[in-house]
């Protein structure tokens, strides 16, 4: 009986050519993708530890100090899942909470462009790929997020892979409908849909929405398929692992919680036109955004080259929309990701607002898809080396918009301002506070011994402050925002606010936006002086610039 002869691996036969291309191939289509990663985590590392944590992140802060234990309460008491704040536990320990517990919010915000990278260069090749990466990689808003101790990036990494997924389904609708045991690529496609939904559940209860537009997507292909039944059939399988693997934290959290879910949003503001714009322009349009406030920044960048980059985007993003139209799988993919988030909000808000960036943060992505998409298709018609200038200038704009992020004091610096009330405190003051909010971020930043003389007396309110003054003690308005809320007061009603004080002794700035007046009785001099609220805006320091001192301005 003839017998076979053994295979014998030789050098000439692992390098022949078809294997010299496919390792080729697999290593080009590897770097380039970790090359993006690579350039988009450097930005996010940028000054990553030198912006001072507010109101949400010293709550990340103070809750991944907690034993795992207590860490898993705090979390479904406050309707968080718990997983984020347990890896970033395990951070604590290596120092620097204002660079360490930002560190996976940076790395995941650089997978968020590594992956919008995948998607588009899926359904329109490696330009729109870049062009897309770029968008969202010199995006202010996704930036922001990326350099801030919450769990919105890792979120939104977690559903473009599971957008990745879907997408891979929906450019072969037909193998998409084959049972999941006769075709591997489907198979790992619906995988990682299944996981990356799951997890994007298991991180933030925000991931939600997504699996509603994933069923919406899924519609729209059942339409299209030759085998309605079998990708149904594959849906609500996947529908079903995706419960099956979110579900019991969900229901873990419901017995743990005292209030009602829908109660955690009470503090958003109601819907208005300037505050749907505010949404829109810092998301999509790349405007530098408030993380405080609800409002965009006044940067130096200039208007008309603002308004150049708005039109450009919006433009390349419908282009993009009408370049996929005879591709139904893909279109709805990306429509679908863009839209729903965003309108639903918007609609539910008009009864109970939800509007905020953070809510709609990853429908970011499919809208620099389109972008990409639209953006690549318009350079088709330049020759190809004018291509390589164009998306140069292109980096180089949208470098020139994003520059002044990095500059802008997007949180209030109550670092400084607990460093002047730590020296300047004495024991018998009253420190009342705009913002309550404010006492744990100073307990944060207080000099070591200083705490418990500055804030032995900073719960009380207004009329507290003018007894405490009337029996001749030392009052120290604190005026700042500490996190978001509803209710916003601004530095001149504030001013007005505290007129049965009297006339302050002097006003200093910590950064740009907290005022600390105090209130002297025994202080002689400029005490006769007034001070106008509207001489008192808020004057650009640098960075980590020591507080300015305003002196009171004569009146009348």
């Amino acid at each position: 009986m003839a017998t076979r002869s053994p295979v014998i691996l030789t050098e000439s036969s692992i390098s022949s050519p078809r294997a010299r291309r496919l390792a080729a191939w697999l290593t080009g289509a590897a770097v380039l993708p970790l090359l993006i990663f690579a350039a988009a985590l450097a930005l996010r590392l940028v000054d990553l530890g030198n912006r001072p944590f507010w109101l949400d992140e010293v709550f990340t802060m103070q809750r991944v100090s907690l034993a795992p234990a207590a860490l898993v309460r705090d979390s479904f008491l406050n309707h968080h899942m718990p997983s984020f704040f347990l890896m970033l536990s395990a951070l604590v320990p290596l120092g620097d909470p204002q660079f360490w517990l930002r560190v996976p919010s940076a790395a995941f915000g650089a997978l968020s462009v590594m992956m919008v990278y995948l998607i588009a260069k899926q359904f329109a090749g490696r330009g729109a790929g870049l062009l897309a990466a770029l968008i969202l990689g010199l995006s202010p808003s996704a930036l922001a997020f990326s350099q801030e101790a919450r769990s919105y990036t890792m979120e939104m990494s977690l559903i473009l892979v599971a957008l990745f997924g879907i997408a891979v389904l929906a450019m072969d609708i037909p193998a998409a409908s084959l049972s999941l045991r006769n075709k591997a690529s489907s198979r790992l496609a619906w995988l990682t849909f299944v996981l990356g939904s799951a997890a994007a559940l298991d991180v933030l209860g925000d991931g939600l929405p997504w699996v509603i537009t994933a069923n919406f997507i899924g519609a729209v292909m059942v339409w299209k398929s030759p085998d309605r039944r079998g990708l149904v059939r594959n849906l609500l399988i996947a529908d079903a692992a995706i419960a099956a693997l979110s579900g019991p934290f969900y229901v873990m959290m419901a017995m743990t919680v005292e209030n009602g879910f829908v109660h955690s949003f009470d503090w958003i503001p109601p819907l208005t036109g300037p505050r749907i714009w505010y949404n829109i322009a810092s998301v999509y349009l790349m405007r530098v955004a408030d993380s405080v406030t609800f409002k965009l920044m006044d940067v130096p960048t200039p208007a008309g080259l603002m308004w150049l980059i708005d039109a450009a985007l919006i433009g390349s993003a419908g282009l993009g929309a009408w370049r996929l139209r005879h591709r139904p799988g893909p279109l709805a993919v990306l429509s679908f990701s863009l839209l729903i988030l965003p309108l639903a909000t918007i609609i539910i808000s008009i009864w109970k607002p939800l509007l905020l960036p953070r809510y709609i943060l990853w429908s970011a992505a499919p809208f620099a898809i389109l972008a990409g998409i639209g953006g690549s298709f318009a350079m088709r018609a330049l020759p190809r080396r004018g291509r390589g200038l164009v998306f140069a200038g292109i980096a180089a704009i949208l470098l020139v918009n994003l520059a002044p992020y990095y500059g802008a004091e997007t949180k209030p610096r109550w670092d400084i301002a607990a460093q002047i009330l730590g020296s300047e405190v004495a024991p018998g003051d009253v420190v009342y506070l705009n913002d309550k909010g404010a006492l744990p971020i100073l307990r944060m930043y207080l000099p070591a011994g200083t705490e418990t003389v500055v804030l032995r007396d900073s719960d009380g309110d207004l009329q507290h402050a003018e007894q405490a003054e009337m029996q001749g003690k030392r009052v120290w308005a604190v005026f700042g925002h500490a996190g978001q809320s509803s209710s916003k007061r601004e530095w001149p009603e504030f001013y007005q606010h505290i007129a049965p004080l009297g006339t302050p002794a002097h006003i200093q700035m910590a950064g740009n936006r907290i005022y600390i007046t105090l209130f002297d009785s025994t202080s002689h001099g400029v005490t006769t002086n007034c001070v106008q609220p509207q001489l008192l805006a808020p004057q650009p320091l640098a960075a980590n610039a020591p507080a300015a001192v305003l002196a009171p301005a004569p009146c009348g």
